[in-house]
């Protein structure tokens, strides 16, 4: 638990970061919800995709999608750093 509480509040902070810097903000995040965090990643995705297409300014997106990424994992029981590690190990 203290691991998707650690997730959730990166997420948290990196949500501020990009909405802060960002001219059009963001719907409000839910991090509970791993279907409306699915929903929140495509978008911003999607808004990433627009900004290289028509050359708009927009924050860098990358660490926000990251952290969105691990927390569903998290959510889904499912631990990224703990699975690098093992890998990291067998090396």
């Amino acid at each position: 638990m203290e691991r998707i509480r650690e997730a959730q509040e990166h997420l948290k902070s990196e949500f501020e970061i990009y909405n802060n810097a960002s001219t059009k903000k963001l719907p409000p995040l839910d991090i509970d919800c791993p279907e409306k965090l699915e929903t929140m990643l495509e978008f911003v995705t999607r808004r990433e995709s627009l900004k290289q297409a028509k050359k708009l300014s927009s924050p860098p997106a990358g660490k926000l999608k990251a952290a969105i990424a691990d927390t569903l994992l998290l959510l889904d029981n499912f631990d990224i750093k703990i699975s690098k590690e093992k890998g990291a190990a067998e090396k």
